[in-house]
């Protein structure tokens, strides 16, 4: 059962929220009290030139400013950043966007039209929405369809796998749960 291309569904259906905006000279005070004010979790940064320069989430604030103990109102969000970051179009497949998610370990992903300007931010939550949406849908055309469709993600990988290999153990017992496989959940001693 491989994908067809009326089976890729595009990013634009998954609807990408409207992005935070902020620049690389604003505090990152600033940054932070919007991101909480609008209860988000990422914003993108604009460069001194207007473009794209960066992304700033919620782990950059964790690991780059409170681990080191940085003075958010004196210091400007580019130095947290985490600068260029990958981006998607509206056109390309919404299980690509999840696989460079879990290859690269993102959880937000810029979203560009077709001109190359800023139209929204995917999340992750998103994608795997999207994918075990698939994954049910799939279900009603074969029995083996779960493990079908983790072998096109692994597919869509590259060539080690490892990723798949963590995705297809992660993912594994909850879709033999819901695709009618017997496994039960235990506690680790």
């Amino acid at each position: 059962l491989a994908l067809t291309e009326s089976d890729e569904r595009p990013v634009s259906k998954l609807r990408p929220k409207k992005p935070n905006i902020a620049s690389v000279d604003d505090s990152i005070l600033k940054v932070t009290q919007m991101l909480s004010s609008k209860r988000s979790d990422a914003a993108l940064i604009m460069g001194r030139d207007g473009g794209l320069a960066g992304i700033m989430t919620d782990v950059d604030i964790t690991r780059r400013v409170v681990a080191q103990r940085l003075d958010a109102s004196s210091a400007i969000v580019e130095m947290v950043m985490t600068p260029n970051p990958t981006c998607v179009t509206m056109s390309d497949s919404a299980m690509s966007a999840l696989s460079i998610m879990v290859d690269n370990h993102f959880r937000h992903l810029p979203v560009l039209n077709d001109l190359g300007a800023i139209v929204g931010l995917l999340d992750i939550a998103k994608c795997l929405n999207d994918a075990i949406s698939k994954l049910e849908r799939s279900q009603d055309k074969s029995s083996n369809a779960a493990e079908l469709a983790l072998k096109e993600m692994a597919n869509l990988q590259g060539a080690d796998g490892s990723q798949a290999e963590a995705l297809q153990s992660l993912l594994g017992p909850l879709m033999n749960k819901a695709f009618g496989g017997n496994t039960s959940a235990t506690l680790a001693s």
